[in-house]
């Protein structure tokens, strides 16, 4: 798992502040521990609950999700995520942020020189994590 400079910033200083409201017994901050240590041990993820592609899926974006916390990025190759920014899953809900979090996470990319494919394109969770349900 990858962090861009603006996501560590915000998993530094805005994650601890956050006040959970949907998984309210253990903080945001122990939400996105536990998903993050799921994911880099390789331990099954739900497909549904914990991640999944963000429309439209031609973009390769994805969202990593607690009860309480999106982190919005993408899939390089299989097993390797790069995460770009996050916010309060409330705050993005009510908002209506994802369409531009699509956007901020395509444009974060394309600015990168990376090599072609720069992601996994669609929408298969197996296409992207070895262990999902």
């Amino acid at each position: 798992m990858y962090l861009s400079a603006r996501l560590k910033t915000w998993m530094e200083y805005d994650l601890p502040r956050l006040q959970a409201t949907w998984q309210t017994e253990i903080s945001c901050q122990e939400q996105v521990v536990d998903l993050t240590e799921m994911f880099c041990a390789g331990d099954e993820l739900d497909s549904t609950t914990q991640f999944h592609a963000l429309r439209p899926y031609r973009e390769g974006v994805w969202e990593l999700k607690t009860g309480d916390v999106r982190i919005f990025g993408w899939f390089p190759k299989k097993d390797h995520f790069i995460g770009v920014v996050a916010h309060d899953a409330y705050f993005v809900k009510f908002h209506d942020l994802y369409y531009g979090l699509v956007g901020e996470v395509v444009q974060y990319r394309d600015a990168l020189d990376l090599d072609v494919p720069k992601f996994v394109p669609g929408d298969d969770p197996n296409a992207v994590v070895s262990n999902c349900s």
